[in-house]
C-alpha cells in the first residue's frame, strides 16, 4: 500500500488516461493526413527543387548530392489519390480534435 500524498500534491495518475486518448488521437491523426501530407511533401520538394511532377509518369528530378528523386516524388504525388478514401478520417480528426480542446476547456472553466 502506497502512503498518502502530502495536501497539496495531486496524484497523476488521473492524467495517464487522458495522454492515452491524446496519444492515440495522435497516431490517428497522423495515419489520416498521411495522404495531405505525402502530397504536401511532393509540392514542396518539386517547388523547392524545380522539378515538373504529374500523374502520366515519372519525371527525372535531380535531388542533392546527384539522386534522382523523380519515382519518389511521383510516387508520393500520386498518394494523393487516397484522400478520396481518407477525407472522411480526416474529418472525424478534426471534429475529435475540436471536441478535446472543448472538453479541456469545460474541465478549465468548472475548476475556475
Amino acid at each position: 500500500m502506497t502512503p498518502p500524498l502530502p495536501p497539496g500534491i495531486a496524484d497523476p495518475r488521473p492524467y495517464r488516461r487522458v495522454r492515452g486518448i491524446v496519444s492515440g488521437l495522435l497516431v490517428f491523426t497522423l495515419l489520416a493526413w498521411a495522404p495531405a501530407l505525402s502530397v504536401l511533401f511532393t509540392s514542396l520538394v518539386s517547388g523547392a527543387l524545380g522539378c515538373r511532377v504529374d500523374e502520366a509518369g515519372v519525371n527525372p528530378c535531380p535531388g542533392p548530392f546527384g539522386v534522382d528523386l523523380g519515382g519518389l516524388l511521383s510516387l508520393t504525388g500520386t498518394m494523393g489519390w487516397l484522400m478520396l478514401v481518407t477525407w472522411p478520417l480526416m474529418l472525424g480528426s478534426i471534429v475529435a480534435w475540436v471536441g478535446l480542446a472543448g472538453w479541456g476547456l469545460w474541465r478549465w472553466v468548472r475548476r475556475r
